[in-house]
């Protein structure tokens, strides 16, 4: 039976309500968890279902074992380290809006690195985003919450390297969720990406157990532990393989389009879940930084010829990522 031409579009819905709302379960979470024993639950509950649905289907190996460690180092396990750490120091509310900035992350480094050029409307977006940083955070960019979102885009800045570097190997996006192009299928690449990431977090939070750093979730109320979960397998794995799955039935617009609502889905969730409230201040940060993705999407859609789409505003980011 063939699938609804409406699927691909609800995938897409789901994947970024998920990945939106998972910024929120995270920082729910974070009121049991430390920080890197959250994210190594985490990927070991994404690991789970990603190499279950890998067996189901049939092993295959990854094309180049290098390329999957450096992109696995990079996003998950650097991007979601510093955006859980980030989130534990400030809200839902503000890390939703600034995981959305990797979109200009991206187009940033690869006009430095990649030598890429940049638009006039690409670059009025970076200048709306960096306006919209400079008013949500105030005075307080190197304490409490501040410092928090400085973590948060130190996140957003992994994961951005983590599509250049990808880029750079491949010589262009194919539409997986990985950002890569060779032989290697997406659900191959993301399971050895997660266990790369796993391999490396979960030693770290046992390190963090035996200095005393962080406590051994001995006595977690079982609804963290649901949250955590959650996060692994909904807000991780299912969404990029739902991503994965619908991207190459949507055209590049509409696809980035619904990406870029991640933001917004998380901003929602911790509002609706948390009870988080923006002041005036950081309502106005909040409209600029939210403007500028939204110009991204605009850009992007007006630049992408194809129905191949670009991942540059995950959070595979994912982004983002968590």
């Amino acid at each position: 039976m063939a699938a609804s031409p409406r699927a691909p579009i609800t995938a897409l819905v789901l994947a970024a309500v998920a990945w939106g709302a998972a910024t929120t379960a995270t920082k729910y979470a974070l009121g049991a968890f430390a920080p890197v024993t959250l994210l190594a639950i985490e990927l070991l509950a994404a690991n789970a279902l990603l190499w279950i649905l890998v067996l189901l289907r049939g092993y295959r190996r990854p094309g180049s074992w290098r390329r999957v460690m450096l992109l696995g180092l990079l996003e998950p396990a650097l991007a979601y380290l510093s955006e859980t750490a980030g989130l534990a120091r400030t809200t839902a509310s503000n890390g939703a809006l600034l995981l959305g900035l990797e979109s200009a992350a991206v187009v940033i480094l690869a006009a430095v690195i990649l030598r890429e050029p940049m638009t006039r409307s690409v670059t009025s977006a970076v200048l709306l985003a960096a306006a919209g940083l400079v008013v949500l955070e105030g005075s307080d960019a190197f304490s409490g919450p501040g410092l928090g979102d400085l973590l948060v885009v130190a996140g957003v800045l992994c994961a951005a390297m983590f599509t250049i570097v990808a880029r750079s190997a491949a010589g262009r996006v194919d539409g997986t969720a990985d950002g890569t192009a060779d032989e290697t299928d997406s659900l191959t690449l993301t399971a050895h990406q997660f266990a790369v990431a796993s391999v490396a977090i979960t030693p770290a939070a046992l390190l963090q157990w035996h200095r005393g750093a962080e406590p051994m979730p001995l006595h977690v109320p079982l609804g963290f532990w649901l949250a955590a979960i959650g996060v692994g397998t909904i807000g991780y794995a299912l969404s990029f393989v739902l991503y994965n799955w619908a991207i190459v039935s949507v055209e590049a617009g509409p696809s980035a389009v619904i990406l870029n609502l991640i933001p917004a889905f998380g901003l929602l969730t911790a509002v609706l879940f948390l009870g988080e409230s923006l002041s005036l201040q950081q309502a106005v940060g909040a409209g600029l930084v939210g403007g500028s993705v939204l110009l991204f999407g605009v850009v992007e859609r007006e630049c992408s010829p194809s129905a191949v789409g670009s991942t540059d505003q995950l959070q595979p980011t994912l982004t983002n990522t968590g």
